[in-house]
């Protein structure tokens, strides 16, 4: 005779087919077969998709998956039993991101114009023989946009035509770079004046603001 322990501790292999001794504690007891969690486990893994044992991360224009905190998405999705079909939908999700989000240099340069290479390269001239290269490095990697040139081309053109003052009553005067200082600045840089031709019409301008901004200054002394 059956005991009421010995049924609850009954288990099948498939129907019709008991298993032999204790019940496996792998085996839920809302299963009654091995062949009924094994069925339950192909359907979840038809509905979820099965676990990579690497996430590929090649569709991605813009993923790094060795930078840590991607390293660290991908152990916690495996946790989780992320499918490599999620994974690949928030890889699309992040890249649409950032490209929607993400400055188009050649979209930029279309707005300045068709002269925007040579803009860009006054600008950059001006920006080495002023600023140190700390300084320089910073201000450039931030001109990524058409809005950011323009604002830079009106600084530039602020220092550029601001006249000498009188000296006030601290004995201070406010003056662009002189015609001096712009000499030697192509002394320093003859090499460069000789082959870039953009640096070469720079410094040249420069060179006749300086002039003139000298003969208002001893004009205004003068009178």
């Amino acid at each position: 005779m059956t005991t009421e322990t010995e049924q609850s501790n009954a288990w099948f292999i498939d129907e019709g087919v008991p298993g032999i001794g204790e019940r496996p504690s792998w085996l839920p007891d809302k299963y009654k077969t091995v062949a009924d969690l094994a069925k339950s486990n192909a359907e979840l893994e038809r509905r979820l998709g099965t676990v990579p044992d690497k996430y590929d991360f090649s569709k991605s224009k813009f993923l790094d998956p060795e930078y840590a905190p991607f390293k660290e998405l991908q152990s916690f999705a495996k946790e989780k039993r992320v499918s490599q079909d999620v994974m690949d939908k928030f890889i699309e999700s992040i890249d649409k991101y950032v490209d929607q989000h993400s400055v188009k240099e050649e979209e930029e340069m279309k707005a300045l114009g068709t002269d925007a290479k040579e803009r860009v390269g006054v600008l950059d001239n001006w920006a080495k023989a002023n600023l140190s290269n700390d300084s320089y490095e910073a201000l450039t990697s931030s001109m990524t946009t058409a809005g950011a040139i323009k604002a830079l081309e009106e600084l530039r053109g602020k220092f550029m035509s601001a006249t000498p003052q009188i000296p006030g009553n601290n004995g201070t005067v406010t003056t662009s770079a002189s015609v001096a200082d712009i000499k030697l600045e192509m002394i320093n840089n003859f090499e460069k004046y000789k082959t870039d031709e953009v640096y070469r019409k720079d410094l040249q301008n420069r060179l006749e603001v300086a002039a003139k901004n000298t003969t208002e200054y001893v004009d205004k002394v003068g009178a």
